[in-house]
């Protein structure tokens, strides 16, 4: 197969995948649509509750979250990625990594989390006789 075809094959696989995600997302919004409003905030709770199990108490991996968690198959993989799953998964940080990037950024500043200062509080006091 010479170059010409494949890219106008990976275009096309490219469409296709485009055109599959938004009727994916179509389909999602006409069922959360469709839902009471008691449903909604059934499944609202479900959904919170798992991701806060699987990212803030487990501190579990992306993958964790969907298959052991949700307990879902390989397919949640995409669909995490499509609705932003993903990035929010990323996007949270344990406390370790904040400490790390805190450091890194001190230090880059010139300062050091590892330096500590002593303040005599009652220095004043003691300068002037009290």
């Amino acid at each position: 197969m010479d170059n010409e075809k494949l890219m106008q094959a990976l275009i096309e696989i490219f469409d296709i995948q485009e055109e599959s995600e938004a009727m994916y997302k179509t389909d999602c919004d006409d069922f959360w649509k469709s839902l009471s409003e008691e449903d909604k905030l059934k499944a609202f709770y479900s959904v919170v509750k798992r991701i806060v199990q699987g990212e803030l108490k487990n501190k579990g991996s992306y993958r964790h979250v969907l298959y052991d968690v949700f307990g879902f198959g390989p397919e949640s993989y995409g669909i995490g990625m499509q609705c932003g799953f993903l990035s929010l998964h990323n996007s949270i940080c344990t406390d370790e990594e904040l400490t790390k990037l805190r450091e890194m950024r001190y230090n880059e500043a010139g300062y050091s989390l590892k330096e500590t200062i002593t303040v005599d509080l009652h220095k004043n006091e003691k300068d002037n006789g009290s």
